[in-house]
């Protein structure tokens, strides 16, 4: 019996346009590589998305974010990342919840969120390795205030907290 993967990484715009001059984007994308590499190491199933661009290098990754060859890229036309069908039909066939991580929470990332749970996918969304700029605090409360009173699940959480929860029902699928 194959066992379904307990999330699918979602890797939002860790593109160089996105994060050059953003104030605390290093920090966001340490961040999102520490995420990129626990859920390699768990072999989660890794979708990148990532804005289309207007010049040849605006969209290139940023350094030590590169998909690996293995990891799927779907290029965004629009706000969310459902806006490439290649990735809408991807991310339904995973039978995950989709954990989002990325740049930035006031247009990619609150988009796909709100796309994924209209189609019934649960969504957590890393809040330890997503890009908030100070003015989006009061987006990030209005954000969660809505989205609890959904019927499907979608919360915040920290990716140590989601880690941690793994580790605890592979250890619980696995006592005698």
């Amino acid at each position: 019996m194959r066992r379904s993967p307990p999330a699918a990484l979602v890797c939002l715009d860790l593109q160089r346009a996105r994060a050059a001059g953003l104030p605390g984007a290093a920090a966001t994308a340490r961040a999102c590589g520490e995420v990129l590499r626990q859920a390699r190491r768990r072999r989660w199933p890794i979708l990148h998305v990532h804005r289309r661009e207007a010049g040849p290098h605006d969209g290139r990754p940023i350094p030590g974010l590169e998909p690996l060859p293995s990891e799927p890229i779907y290029l965004r036309p629009g706000a969310s990342a459902f806006s490439n069908l290649g990735f809408a039909h991807a991310a339904q066939g995973l039978a995950a919840p989709l954990a989002l991580i990325g740049f930035s929470l006031g247009d990619s990332i609150l988009a796909t969120t709100f796309a994924a749970l209209d189609r019934g996918l649960p969504v957590d969304i890393l809040t330890d390795a997503v890009f908030a700029a100070e003015d989006e605090t009061v987006l990030h409360r209005a954000i969660a205030t809505t989205v609890l009173g959904l019927s499907v699940p979608c919360r915040f959480t920290s990716s140590t907290d989601l880690f941690r929860e793994e580790a605890a029902t592979i250890c619980a699928a696995n006592a005698p």
